[in-house]
């Protein structure tokens, strides 16, 4: 098996900044082969965290909102960017609280995966919270105006995650990592 060998950088532009929302360059870069890639495109963003939250009576909070990217609602566990500074497990408590004025007794961190390992360094943090309970009214952000919470037992939710085309691909991940994590996943076949 061949050695893989780092792209190297030959020259770097800044296309956009909106820091810290988004920040695009655009590079040229040398390939192991010597060959040049011209124009490749990276992308930073936040990182943020995410939580599969399940209450005491088996059900997990999904929030239905509109997603302007898709043009339409959708599905999405709560979830939020990490303010500067910010612990991962600190804005997954707050995300919570904040969308739907849950907290919970215990903490489980399920992994932090890179959203695009080609094309950006942004990072899902994904947390289990169990044993949540209501805490507090939920407060919301102006760009979450018409945000609903909805409550899901495992066997819904399992179909949702095995056939929506609404849930975004961090969400799908959690979904399925916490479903692992608590010996949930059912194949769906009968």
């Amino acid at each position: 098996m061949a050695e893989l060998r780092p792209w190297r950088v030959l020259r770097e532009r800044l296309l956009l900044d909106r820091s810290p929302w988004l920040r695009i360059t655009e590079q040229d870069i040398l390939l192991p082969d010597d060959s040049i890639l011209s124009g490749y495109l990276l992308e930073q963003s936040r990182d943020y965290a995410m939580v599969f939250a399940l209450i005491s009576d088996g059900r997990v909070p999904l929030i239905r909102q509109y997603r302007h990217g898709l043009r339409t609602v959708a599905y999405g566990l709560p979830s939020g960017y990490l303010d500067p500074g910010e612990e991962p497990l600190a804005c997954a408590q707050r995300e919570l609280l904040e969308e739907t004025g849950l907290a919970a007794a215990a903490w489980e961190p399920l992994a932090h995966p890179p959203t695009n390992t080609n094309r950006g360094t942004t990072r899902a943090h994904l947390f289990l919270a169990r044993e949540a309970y209501p805490a507090a009214q939920p407060r919301l952000e102006a760009s979450e105006a018409g945000l609903t919470v909805e409550f899901f037992d495992l066997a819904d939710l399992i179909h949702l995650w095995q056939n929506n085309e609404t849930l975004s691909l961090a969400s799908v991940a959690a979904i399925g990592l916490a479903l692992a994590r608590l010996g949930r996943i059912e194949s769906g076949r009968r």
